[in-house]
């Protein structure tokens, strides 16, 4: 199936427990209490304590936790500017 619009990722936190990102993302890292995601030029670090991965799809992550206790969102700056010359 091609796509027919160019979409942007939304990041949502829910009740602080909870983690969902609608568009496109990378899934860079995950351990039983932390999580590791880049979407677009931002990369997103999220832990706390009990992660349970409700839904894991192409372009949709949710990833429940019973408290999010850290969170972070970066510019992902391991990215290399591109320039034309």
């Amino acid at each position: 199936m091609r796509k027919l619009f160019n979409t942007v990722s939304s990041v949502t936190i829910e009740e602080f427990t909870s983690l969902r990102i609608n568009g496109p993302y990378a899934l860079l890292k995950l351990g039983p209490d932390f999580a590791i995601i880049a979407s677009g030029e931002y990369r997103i670090e999220a832990s706390g304590t009990d992660l349970t991965v409700e839904t894991l799809s192409e372009e949709v992550a949710v990833l429940t936790f019973t408290a999010i206790t850290a969170l972070s969102v970066t510019t992902d700056v391991n990215k290399e500017a591109i320039y034309d010359a």
